[in-house]
């Protein structure tokens, strides 16, 4: 997306001032490879000097899932009656949920099974639909 576009929707979302708080903001203008493509997420976990293994992507197509699991990222994918019936565990993907709000998704429950038990445990076990 845009940064004029996304910038719109996290003002309304997160409001301007927690907006500008951010430590890393990388949308589709400003990579040169656009998703399914890692390079925007690369470029990510390089910003922040993080590895990439312990990144959690949310995404909700299969191109963004294509582009996390290239970047070496866990994805977590959100879905819509449109998209339901798309395979992305055959994908890939490491939970599939409709939306975070729905089952009650915290950052504890996403990097909870990391932390514990290492960059490779499940995660949303609980919450997850079934592979």
């Amino acid at each position: 997306s845009t940064k004029e576009a996304v910038t719109k929707v996290l003002d309304v979302t997160l409001g301007e001032e927690r907006r500008k708080k951010l430590d890393v903001c990388i949308l589709g203008d400003d990579v040169s490879k656009l998703k399914p493509d890692p390079m925007i997420y690369v470029t990510a976990a390089e910003r922040l000097n993080i590895d990439p293994k312990r990144c959690v992507v949310i995404e909700d197509s299969i191109v963004g899932l294509k582009a996390a699991k290239g970047a070496g990222m866990k994805c977590v994918i959100t879905y819509t009656s449109s998209t339901e019936n798309e395979d992305f565990y055959g994908m890939g993907c490491d939970a599939k949920v409709p939306e975070l709000g729905s089952r009650g998704v915290t950052l504890d429950m996403i990097f909870g099974p990391m932390i514990s038990k290492g960059l490779d445990a499940e995660i949303l076990t609980d919450v997850r639909d079934p592979r």
